[in-house]
């Protein structure tokens, strides 16, 4: 080769070279930078959130346990309801770094419609995406407990206390799954429900968000809530986070008053308190929202007994713990064990509490809590614990790869025929029927006269109850949700030659204190009874929530009471209906008509559901989950009850009549069971009627002697059957024998539960069989 070529394929090779690392270098140059780990939906959980907890600043981190009320994002004034204003959303999300926002009772856009909600969860979104220097989206929170009862539109089901009368879980967890798919329609994760607490005491103005006064009854409808409102795939678009509420011994504070102090025995709280809280844990509830409340002179905020050695260590629950409103702080200002804002902090966060729902203050707390940790007050490792189980939620959720919705689809999915048809079902299921002399109903759908009269008649806010639209019930009535009255049920119901007499039977609201009002209402309601064949009075509450349903008569009112006695006494038949959020005291009224029943708080279509059964297209099923006192004095009082109480009720727990009769027969148990094992049962129950009905198939157990008092009897089971005229059916229960277990030991009820051996009794309608436990 001669000196040019050899130059030649220098020169080319030079190229080549020179070409091919410029190549390089342009497709390095273009390859985008990968994402970080925790950006990486592939990966599992448990790394993502590691790799973010690494990259967060403590002001960050801090900002992640930090819940704020979405009214401070409109304004100065808490309670502006009004567009979002951009200098408090960066006071919130860029000041603070806040990550989390909710909707408290009211706290809805304008104008309150399901697209709204979808814009302005969005547009939060956004402005919080956009401004997080690691893209961490908010956790969007709300109580939605009875539908998504804060959006004009959607669905009012009826609230827990009737749900729990349908001893149907199944039908719990529809309306749940329900409920789910709507909230996250909005925009909206995570739902402030269940409430597990046990209702034992009326006079407590939260009786009604509970299942009722039994342990295994609450549990088994909390369980069908929490499946229903998670799923199996939580980041699915028709599923939202849970929260259980409120542990745990809330409901029954010494003095009936929300959010008093409770003295509770420990044996009590774990056997009576405990074991709904339980049962979601093990459904796989995502977070627990704290007692406001004390028990045994400790705020639960406080007590790191019940928030890390019980509901840690005991139930082995691993998601995010958040206090209710304004808790912590309440340390300071209420329960009196904090000298200071700062301490207040201090206390709960090292208990136990993962997320404050401040809810209006953010600098207030975020500054505090950062002040503490670098002080060594609150550890590092113990945020990181906190925050951690925040992401970890978050990432469930997958709003890291889903933080918007379809603002467009929200109307479509949230105002849904099918809602309505469930929530009559679930207000049918619900009703129940407890007084029908010579039966008066149903009624006939020819009559030629009907009066219908009383305050609740054409109501529908006191239909709907509190938590609906605002926090104390619909206040304005222009946001009133579209729902079906008793009257408007009734008119629906008749012939068309029948006459539906109407007259509220009570003056209007600011004429209620006016004895000369209320006379001239009773006496037009009189007037009108005198054309009727039946009279239909229906009465009750108006709404309420929280503190201010605190009752410390809970009786039917003066007005409404003289109402039913004057119309009793034109001699023609009265059916009561009473639409309420708790039995009343009402015990000879009651006594004095033919025909009564209860509501409850029976929500957007108790008045068909109401009509369906007055008039006979429904069969009443409706058992108490409650039991009916005959006064007040005897409050708190129920069937569960240990040895040397006396129960009188009115109306016993379990108690409800049909249009139709059950016979129970060939009850079949087991001559002896194990203590780790299982208890079959079997009964045949036979419709003996001429009406197609639902029974409540419940079977209680007691044991004469055991170590310590127990109840002198308990629920162990119970299944909602149908029956045609006729039909018998062969019900078969499977029941654990550790329902039957006992806190061994002294008084203070620390020891692990055990079943104990010996001779049971179980009692299903008016049979009964014996068994033994052996070890």
């Amino acid at each position: 080769m001669n000196r040019r070529k050899l130059s030649l394929l220098m020169l080319v090779t030079a190229l080549s070279v020179a070409l091919a690392g410029s190549h390089f270098a342009i497709a390095t140059a273009e390859k985008p930078p990968s994402k970080p780990p925790y950006l990486d939906p592939s990966l599992p959980v448990e790394k993502r959130v590691k790799d973010l907890l690494k990259r967060m600043t403590l002001e960050e981190k801090v900002g992640q346990m930090t819940q704020i009320n979405v009214t401070r994002l409109m304004g100065e004034d808490e309670w502006d309801r009004g567009p979002l204003n951009e200098e408090w959303m960066k006071k919130v999300f860029v000041d603070n770094h806040v990550g989390s926002i909710l909707s408290g009772g009211g706290a809805a856009p304008v104008p309150n419609t399901p697209e709204e909600w979808a814009k302005m969860t969005n547009t939060l979104q956004r402005y919080a995406l956009q401004h997080s220097r690691l893209k961490i989206p908010i956790i969007y929170g709300v109580d939605a407990v009875h539908g998504h009862n804060n959006v004009l539109g959607a669905t009012i089901y009826p609230h827990n206390i009737g749900l729990a009368n349908s001893w149907n879980p199944s039908l719990v967890r529809e309306i749940n799954e329900r409920t789910a798919k709507e909230v996250r329609a909005t925009g909206i994760h995570w739902n402030f429900a269940p409430d597990a607490d046990i209702g034992r005491d009326l006079r407590w103005g939260r009786y009604y968000e509970t299942f009722g006064e039994d342990p295994l009854l609450a549990s088994e409808m909390v369980g069908a809530a929490v499946a229903g409102l998670e799923g199996d795939k939580l980041s699915s678009s028709d599923r939202v986070a849970a929260s259980v509420k409120h542990y745990v011994g809330y409901s029954q504070p010494l003095n009936g008053e929300d959010r008093a102090p409770a003295d509770l025995s420990l044996r009590t709280l774990r056997e009576i308190f405990l074991p709904p809280f339980e049962r979601a844990v093990q459904n796989g509830a995502e977070t627990i929202m704290v007692n406001s409340g004390s028990v045994n002179g400790i705020p639960v905020h406080a007590s790191e007994y019940l928030l890390k050695d019980v509901l840690r260590k005991e139930l082995g629950f691993q998601g995010v713990v958040v206090s209710d409103w304004e808790d912590i702080i309440k340390l300071h200002t209420v329960h009196k064990i904090a000298p200071t804002y700062k301490e207040a902090i201090r206390i709960s966060i090292n208990a136990g509490v993962d997320m404050s729902m401040v809810p209006l203050d953010a600098e207030g707390f975020t500054k505090n809590l950062i002040e503490l940790v670098k002080e060594k007050k609150v550890s590092e490792k113990r945020i990181d614990e906190a925050v951690s189980r925040i992401l970890t939620l978050k990432f469930r959720l997958g709003l890291f790869e889903n933080p918007y919705v379809d603002e467009k689809k929200a109307k479509e999915i949230i105002v849904d025929q099918a809602d309505r048809e469930l929530a009559r079902r679930a207000a049918t299921q619900s009703i129940t029927l407890l007084k029908n002399e010579k039966n008066l109903l149903p009624l006939k759908k020819d009559l030629s006269t009907i009066l219908v009269t009383g305050p609740s008649a054409d109501n529908p806010a006191n239909q709907m109850g509190g938590w609906t639209i605002g926090w104390q019930g619909v206040e304005n009535p222009e946001e009133m949700p579209p729902a079906v009255t008793l009257l408007e049920g009734i008119k629906g119901k008749v012939s068309k030659n029948t006459r539906v007499l109407y007259e509220p039977g009570v003056p209007p609201e600011d004429q209620k204190d006016d004895p000369g009002a209320v006379d001239k209402a009773i006496k037009k309601a009189v007037n009108a009874a005198k054309k009727a064949d039946v009279i239909i009075v229906a009465v009750g509450e108006t709404p309420y929530a929280e503190g201010e349903g605190n009752t410390s008569t809970a009786a039917l009112s003066q007005a409404q009471t003289k109402l039913i006695r004057a119309l009793n006494d034109t001699g023609k038949d009265v059916v009561v209906v009473l639409v309420a959020g708790r039995p009343l005291m009402m015990t000879e009224t009651i006594e004095s008509v033919p025909a009564f029943l209860m509501a409850y708080l029976p929500g957007t279509e108790g008045g068909s559901a109401l009509a369906d059964i007055l008039f006979g297209d429904a069969n009443p099923s409706g058992k108490l989950a409650s039991t009916w006192p005959k006064r007040i004095g005897q409050v708190p009082t129920f069937y569960n009850r240990q040895p040397g109480a006396s129960y009188d009720p009115l109306f016993p727990f379990g108690y409800g009549l049909s249009y139709t009769s059950f016979r129970y027969e060939n009850f079949q148990v087991p001559k002896s069971a194990k203590p780790k094992g299982a208890l079959r049962v079997e009964v045949t129950v036979t419709n003996t009627g001429k009406r197609a009905g639902d029974e409540i198939v419940q079977v209680y157990a007691d044991r004469q002697y055991q170590s310590v008092l127990s109840p002198v009897e308990r629920l162990v089971a119970f299944q909602r059957i149908s029956l045609k005229p006729g039909e018998s059916k062969r019900v078969i229960l499977d029941i654990p024998v550790s329902r039957l277990s006992v806190i061994p030991g002294d008084i203070l009820g620390t020891e692990k539960r055990v079943v104990e051996p010996g001779t049971y009794q179980l009692r299903v309608g008016d049979l009964t069989k014996t068994f033994t436990i052996s070890q």
